[in-house]
């Protein structure tokens, strides 16, 4: 039964009358990182011209944490997946108004480990990407597009604070959006509301930023978050496209 049920979504996805889905899941080791810097205003309007969004859209502040007061982010989230892509990922996203005043991600850049699928390259190039713990350490190495690197070495410790996530920011990742406008439909289910993620303290974090982005961020990120767990979604890739 279950077997001709898969046949038939098959069947009406091939037809267009229902959208596929897949699972995407962000491994629990080494865990992800969220990696959130915030704009600087003396650069703020070029940093929305080089950015270049759909008209339809604009930058909106968010909060991370509860209680905090809401900033314009640039965020580097460096992560290992399976499912729908594998390796390691990260993604340089800022956080935009579609039309309904709520926060949602804007995808600016991704880079992945090996060859992936995105709406706005169609394949994904595979680039250096690596994400890895040695004992107590988180070590990450993303190259960006122009091929400079950014460094991370953030320290684990179980006396890291657990971090309050504000509501907002984790509903922002119902529409993740490209560049070009498209977006993919996420679900997901209370595990994410309540994910163990704790908040890196300064001390513990070293950062070597040589890409493009740097010049748009205060060099110290407002707050690093860590997960401890494997975190699962379901994706409707191009949720939007007809």
């Amino acid at each position: 039964m279950y077997a001709q049920l898969s046949m038939l979504d098959g069947v009406m996805i091939l037809l267009g009358r229902k959208d596929p889905t897949l699972t995407f899941t962000i491994l629990g080791e080494p865990g992800s990182v969220y990696i959130n810097f915030e704009i600087k205003r003396s650069v703020f309007d070029e940093f929305v011209n080089y950015i270049d969004l759909p008209s339809e859209f604009e930058l909106i502040p968010v909060r991370v944490l509860a209680g905090e007061e809401p900033a314009y982010l640039l965020t580097l989230n460096i992560y290992n997946v399976s499912g729908l892509a594998s390796g390691s990922r990260a993604e340089w996203s800022t956080y935009v108004d579609d039309g309904d005043g709520r926060p949602r991600y804007m995808i600016l850049e991704a880079r992945s480990s090996s060859g992936s699928m995105d709406p706005v390259h169609i394949v994904t190039p595979s680039g250096r990407v690596d994400h890895m713990r040695n004992r107590d350490t988180l070590l990450s190495t993303v190259a960006s597009g122009d091929g400079k690197l950014f460094r991370s070495e953030i320290r684990v410790s179980a006396k890291q604070a657990a971090a309050e996530l504000a509501t907002e920011w984790v509903a922002a990742n119902d529409r993740i959006y490209w560049r070009n406008g498209v977006f993919d439909r996420a679900w997901y289910d209370g595990k994410l509301f309540d994910a163990s993620a704790r908040r890196v303290s300064g001390r513990d974090v070293q950062i070597e930023d040589e890409t493009h982005w740097s010049r748009f961020v205060k060099r110290s990120p407002r707050h690093v978050l860590r997960y401890q767990d494997a975190l699962e979604m379901v994706l409707s890739p191009w949720a939007n496209v007809d």
